[in-house]
């Protein structure tokens, strides 16, 4: 039986009118057989990704390595070892796309061997340019050659969209109303604490407060897209989901919030 391929960036091996700045949302993911236009028989195994644009729609296609190496399974929703291969190669486009994915904040233990795990994701991509691969030669062109990425996640899949006007942070609409003793300090206060500090582990601790105060309790593993929904207009949340992740940062949850301080 064919072993299907881990898409985590921690599983891949080293070796080998454009759409730009824009915001899209993934439709569909599927991995599939890309001939290049009739250029190349019988294809290379990519993942498919299409895109909508606001009204517009528009395909882009993500080598993922040799046909000796992979095929698309039935489905197109696993990228199935029949070679030697066991990982994707890092420097392939669809490596460098995947791994895009993670450094924008996706959570990476989501990311298993289901590409359509991205269907509905809500992203702003951008083109970088393509690494230089010694060995392969290419048709010389006017342009440089690019790969698009993402590098920001407006929403995760199934995730609902904050409407413009809505509150940054919905722990915050949630708690409105509730007293707390003046002696106590508040999440309010404590994010002003924070960003006057200027350190991003404070700004992180106090992220979770904001979602445990609202929530009571959370795990570790449900903090990612609360941090997502919570703090969208931040342009360090990306930052802050990576520094949750990290053991030494906080214990396995759940956590909860009470009087200024998390406990777990």
């Amino acid at each position: 039986m064919s072993k299907a391929a881990s898409l985590s960036p921690e599983n891949f091996v080293e070796g080998g009118g454009l759409i730009d700045d824009v915001d899209v949302e993934f439709k569909e993911c599927v991995f599939d057989m890309f001939d290049y236009n009739g250029k190349v028989v019988p294809g290379v195994p990519s993942l498919k990704v299409t895109m909508v644009i606001e009204e517009d729609e528009a395909i882009q296609y993500y080598s993922m390595g040799s046909s000796n190496d992979w095929i698309p399974s039935e489905d197109g929703s696993q990228l199935l070892a029949v070679g030697k291969a066991t990982n994707i190669r890092m420097t392939s486009n669809g490596g460098i796309f995947l791994k895009s994915l993670i450094d924008a904040g996706f959570p990476a233990d989501q990311l298993g061997d289901d590409i359509t795990v991205l269907q509905g994701l809500q992203a702003h991509v951008i083109r970088v340019p393509a690494p230089k691969r010694p060995g392969i030669k290419k048709e010389k062109k006017d342009f440089e050659d690019t790969i698009l990425i993402v590098s920001d996640i407006i929403s995760l899949p199934g995730e609902k969209k904050k409407p413009k006007g809505a509150p940054k942070g919905a722990a915050k609409s949630k708690a409105k109303g509730k007293a707390k003793p003046k002696a106590k300090p508040t999440v309010e206060e404590a994010v002003e604490e924070a960003a006057d500090s200027g350190d991003i582990n404070d700004k992180a601790t106090v992220a979770i407060m904001e979602i445990l105060e609202a929530e009571g309790s959370v795990t570790k593993k449900e903090l990612p897209a609360k941090i997502f929904q919570t703090m969208k207009a931040d342009p360090d949340r990306n930052a802050i989901v990576k520094i949750v992740f990290d053991d030494e940062f906080l214990e396995s949850g759940p956590w909860t919030y009470e009087d200024g301080e998390i406990t777990g």
